[in-house]
């Protein structure tokens, strides 16, 4: 349904977020017809927003000389031009933009909603496999799904460009288009930076699940500490109508979680491999391509088989589970979504073809997945010599680079570094200060390139290794200087040597 301006003017105002306007009784009455901040995607009738550090002048020109009607600001960027002035630029671009779509996502979309440190893109694909089962039984379309990797509206698949929560127009344009293609349910990552910006505002998740947290994205153009991290993540909670409990996550943050869903009346559901679970995952099996384990809820006891390998990964089953319970999918639904699930640049495991050498491409980034990777392969493969192809990205998440290091200098016996979107920050900077936590001696090396630096490993691994690259498993840009470009993935590097040595 067309909105006019003031429509706009009124829902800011009410929300004490309108400071005041320059247009006349007749602009007012004008119907916005679009809404955008990319002054690239503007159509006659456009209510254009403002916002971001690096905004410029020009890009509002731009969005003018397109045909945008007014513009939203929280300062006057052109004088004269027809302007809404706010407080809170990302707030009022939240309510603007649930305006616009008319929040047809709360009405018509059951949202699944997955936070926590790691395993959000892997679960979120668990999820949508068991959902496309169940949605395919009872002859509805398959589900929708946003996540750093992939999103899908129920018409077409496009890849993610990195964001894993989308600015908020993107995202509320995305679910409207779930909607509007006839999808019944979405799954979606909800990162911290989603909660703090407000790019989540306006949406309800049917069930959200808390996966887990650990120190991550701590600087000072993320969180400012663990605490503004943590809370970040926790608006899950009161966005969500049942909220999904991981039990093996730290005990400290588990029970606050938990106090916080209780306080707010939300039906909990509570996973893990502990038997006070609701969902309670046990007798497994968890081999480097593949694990088996059996599952209780309430009195149905059931034996899963998923084609993913990694012990960590028996964690995100027992979460895509229990969010599917909090559904009432059936088990026999799960049971098919869990064994016909592929999961892209997430634990996937290669033979080369011509020598005895395992390959694995992971996104493992941070310290919880570091450690999650290697102890899966160490139980897995405990005879096999370990060579780490890696990088880190510049300009946050600086703890990182100390972890790594130090994880690297604990497990692998041959180390290559190499870039990960180390963007307007000095590779070698990089590089050195990850090097200053791998003692000297050790066998490392450094090649830029990315394509060079997993071929080489690939080429120079011997008989009775396993090459793991992590960070870069999927997509196909990277963030070099202020422009992503183009660059195969590692998954893309890997299959591309193994067909080349076949036979």
């Amino acid at each position: 349904m067309e909105k006019k301006v003031s429509d706009y003017l009124k829902i800011l105002e009410k929300n004490g977020l309108l400071i005041n306007y320059n247009m006349d009784e007749k602009m007012c009455a004008g119907i916005i017809k679009y809404v955008s901040y990319n002054s690239m995607d503007v159509k006659p009738g456009t209510l254009f927003i403002c916002k971001g550090m690096s905004f410029k002048r020009e890009y509002l020109q731009d969005a003018f000389d397109k045909g945008a009607l007014c513009y939203m600001s929280e300062s006057e960027i052109i004088p004269g031009m027809p302007m809404i002035k706010v407080s809170d630029i990302r707030k009022a671009m939240s309510l603007v933009s649930s305006l616009f779509f008319d929040e047809i996502w709360n009405r018509e979309l059951n949202t699944i909603g997955i936070t926590g440190t790691k395993g959000k893109t892997t679960t979120a694909y668990f999820v949508k496999s068991i959902m496309d089962s169940y949605c395919k039984s009872i002859g509805e379309k398959e589900i929708g799904l946003i996540t750093g990797v992939y999103k899908y509206d129920g018409q077409k698949t496009e890849k993610s460009n990195k964001i894993t929560t989308p600015e908020t127009i993107d995202l509320h344009r995305h679910l409207s288009a779930c909607v509007n293609n006839g999808c019944k349910f979405l799954v979606m990552e909800a990162s911290s930076q989603g909660f703090k910006y407000g790019r989540t505002n306006g949406l309800q998740f049917k069930t959200g699940c808390f996966l887990n947290i650990s120190e991550d994205h701590i600087s000072k153009y993320e969180h400012s500490d663990m605490e503004d991290y943590f809370t970040s993540k926790l608006k899950i909670v009161e966005q969500s109508e049942t909220v999904c409990i991981n039990l093996e996550m730290d005990k400290e943050y588990e029970k606050r979680i938990y106090q916080a869903a209780s306080t707010q009346g939300k039906k909990i559901i509570t996973f893990g491999r502990t038997e006070e679970a609701d969902i309670y995952g046990y007798d497994i099996d968890a081999q480097i391509d593949h694990i088996k384990l059996k599952v209780r809820y309430k009195d149905e006891n059931q034996e899963i088989f998923i084609n993913i390998g990694g012990f960590y990964n028996v964690d995100n089953i027992l979460a895509a589970i229990a969010m599917a319970k909090a559904l009432n999918v059936p088990f026999d639904n799960i049971m098919d979504g869990l064994a016909k699930v592929k999961v892209p640049g997430r634990m996937e495991v290669f033979t080369l073809p011509h020598k005895d050498v395992k390959v694995v491409v992971d996104y493992a980034h941070n310290k919880m997945s570091y450690e999650a990777l290697f102890k899966s392969i160490n139980m897995a493969c405990p005879e096999r010599k370990k060579m780490f192809i890696f990088g880190c990205t510049g300009g946050r998440a600086f703890n990182r680079r100390k972890v790594a290091g130090e994880i690297a200098a604990k497990e692998a016996d041959k180390i290559i570094l190499t870039e990960d979107d180390y963007g307007t920050e000095p590779f070698e900077k990089i590089c050195d200060e990850i090097k200053a936590h791998i003692p000297k001696g050790k066998d490392v090396r450094v090649i830029k390139m990315r394509e060079e630096a997993v071929t080489c490993g690939l080429e120079e691994s011997k008989d009775g290794w396993i090459v793991i690259t992590t960070g870069f498993s999927s997509g196909n840009k990277l963030k070099r200087g202020n422009k992503f470009e183009y660059s195969p993935c590692d998954l893309d590097i890997v299959t591309k040597y193994i067909q080349e040595h076949q036979g």
